[in-house]
């Protein structure tokens, strides 16, 4: 008897750490060894860029601009994170630390209360900790990238994980009002001084919304409100007076037309609203699998619990999570401005409620059985394609690869990246191995990882020279050194630009050190001695007259954008030099 029992207990351990090193070799693949891609990342790193150098660490710039769409937090910590491993790794790295550590945090909120919520009797809850929400979260299609980038999103994504944990504690009375309310208030402080007044506006209805549900109608859920506030006001208080005291008008910028003006559709900034036909699929597609499942979930309890009647009154987190999910949802629905990241506040709460579901037997089969054949072929598929482009042959059974990516690019040999990828595969294959005890859930995300850890290692080069400005921005470093007087660096050269947005001039300032003068419209264009210009696919910029062309280049197969450069008919060696104006 006692033999089994260990054995049981040393099985449990081992789904335990699998489980676990499944998920973390997911979210570190892709994180670190690239460049900034666009989109949202280049400008990101940009500010980041800016706190580490200590420029201004009140309003963040892009370049030499302010950039004020949204609060610092981020840029703070990746900052931080890139200041403390300047040593050994490049800024860009090193802030991705941030992201890393913000997701670390997101996990553990949302492993904690879908255990918390789901009962020690659930299949996918081991040893304490539940680790198929976690999963949910960052493997559900609207998530699979955004999560691996430097944005102002993932931030949030973990404020808002921590804000829903603790309003569901305070469901209980056993908890701690102020305790929970603290952590309340921090989660929702995060989530403001992250990306703006979305989430915490949706937290803040959340929390009067759940009044309808028994358990919150308590002395101690009003007390928690009061610490909630008191933990918040730190968070959307400081930066905001000094922000004001720094600059009024960016201030209002930020403020007024980036929060509310972006919501309300009298600011366009980009991400405009196609067609709500286009959100449903949007929001249907993306949210899979966490949020099929937590319908499912959902369909399952009702039946099992008395109805809406039961559900209010015996499930109260859950009540509580799906107001959040439809408040949500209902406020992007109402704005002007949807893009497919803005959802990833909604994943937490999906994640914990589809981590309910328990799967019938055909299934938990079928499931098993398309992630084994389905993940195994588009996993080995990956591997012929990195011998494919290691071996210049890219062109062989390329199909419409060459649409996003350059099939003419040899991939360097990386054996870190070969290790890595090997690794993956190792995974995969024990995944396999244990398929059964792991479920057919975790074991699908088990293939997710394969896949992604793959393309996100043997192939990572490959992405990289699509999706990077390092190469054509070290060309026009090139041409700059050319034109600059023996020993005067290119940043030292006046540039104006036009029609480069705030991403490309952050990547010239990160890639080359180079920080352009915005020109309102070519009538300036002799400001400086050299003009840089973007063309996109469907409006070619015409140079001014005299203007001589001295380099242009793009993006590896990329056909929508186009930069070229420009020095003065008439300036010499001597005039294109200087300080910008």
């Amino acid at each position: 008897m006692s033999i089994a029992i260990t054995s049981s207990s040393s099985r449990t351990r081992t789904i335990y750490w699998l489980s676990a090193t499944l998920l973390f070799a997911f979210v570190l693949a892709g994180l670190f060894d690239r460049d900034p891609w666009k989109a949202d990342e280049p400008y990101s790193v940009g500010m980041v860029l800016n706190f580490f150098r200590g420029h201004n660490l009140v309003v963040p710039h892009v370049a030499a601009d302010p950039f004020v769409e949204k609060p610092p937090v981020m840029y703070w910590t990746g900052a931080l994170f890139a200041r403390l491993t300047s040593g050994v790794l490049p800024v860009f790295d090193g802030a991705q630390l941030a992201v890393f550590a913000w997701l670390v945090m997101a996990v553990l909120c949302v492993g904690r209360l879908a255990q918390r919520l789901h009962g020690p009797a659930h299949p996918h809850n081991t040893d304490r900790f539940n680790w198929l929400a976690p999963m949910l979260m960052v493997g559900s299609f609207g998530t699979i990238e955004n999560i691996h980038k430097l944005t102002a999103d993932v931030p949030q994504l973990a404020g808002a994980a921590l804000a829903l944990a603790a309003l569901a504690r305070l469901a209980r009375t056993e908890n701690s009002p102020r305790l929970w309310g603290l952590l309340f208030g921090t989660g929702t402080g995060i989530a403001f001084l992250s990306k703006g007044l979305l989430v915490p506006g949706v937290l803040g209805l959340t929390a009067l919304a759940v009044l309808v549900v028994p358990a919150y109608r308590t002395r101690r859920y009003a007390a928690a409100l009061a610490w909630t506030v008191l933990a918040a006001l730190p968070w959307v208080v400081i930066w905001p007076v000094l922000f004001w005291h720094a600059s009024e008008p960016l201030f209002i910028e930020w403020f007024w037309d980036n929060n509310f003006g972006r919501f309300f559709g009298f600011v366009h900034l980009g991400g405009e609203r196609k067609s709500y036909w286009s959100d449903v699929r949007s929001l249907i597609g993306l949210t899979f699998p966490a949020g099929w499942l937590a319908v499912g979930a959902l369909i399952a309890q009702l039946r099992q619990g008395g109805g809406v009647r039961g559900f209010l009154s015996e499930r109260p987190e859950q009540v509580m999570l799906w107001l959040y999910s439809g408040l949500f949802v209902l406020t992007l629905v109402v704005s002007s401005a949807i893009r497919d990241i803005y959802m990833l506040p909604l994943f937490p709460a999906i994640a914990v409620l589809g981590a309910g579901v328990r799967l019938p037997a055909w299934l938990e089969k079928t499931w098993s059985g398309v992630a084994l054949v389905l993940m195994s072929v588009l996993g080995l598929f990956l591997w012929v394609r990195w011998g494919l482009q290691l071996t210049g042959n890219g062109h062989v059974a390329a199909g419409p690869i060459g649409k996003w990516l350059p099939l003419d690019y040899v991939l360097p040999f990386s054996p870190g990246l070969l290790l890595a990828a090997l690794v993956i595969a190792g995974l995969w294959v024990t995944a396999i191995v244990h398929r059964r005890q792991l479920g057919a859930l975790v074991f699908g995300f088990a293939g997710l990882m394969f896949v992604w850890g793959t393309l996100s290692t043997l192939l990572l080069p490959w992405v990289n020279e699509a999706r990077s400005y390092r190469t054509p921005f070290a060309a026009l470093r090139e041409s700059l050194d050319r034109l600059a007087p023996a020993g005067s660096p290119a940043a030292n050269t006046c540039i104006g630009s036009f029609n480069v947005g705030e991403s490309e001039r952050a990547m010239l300032d990160y890639f080359i050190d180079v920080r352009p003068v915005q020109l309102p419209d070519l009538t300036q264009a002799s400001r400086c001695g050299v003009l840089l210009l973007l063309d996109k696919a469907d409006a070619r910029i015409p140079a001014p007259p005299g203007w001589r062309e001295i380099w242009q280049g793009g993006r590896a197969g990329d056909t929508n954008e186009r930069f070229r450069a420009f020095v003065a008919p008439s300036a010499s060696t001597d005039a294109a030099t200087g300080a910008a104006k």
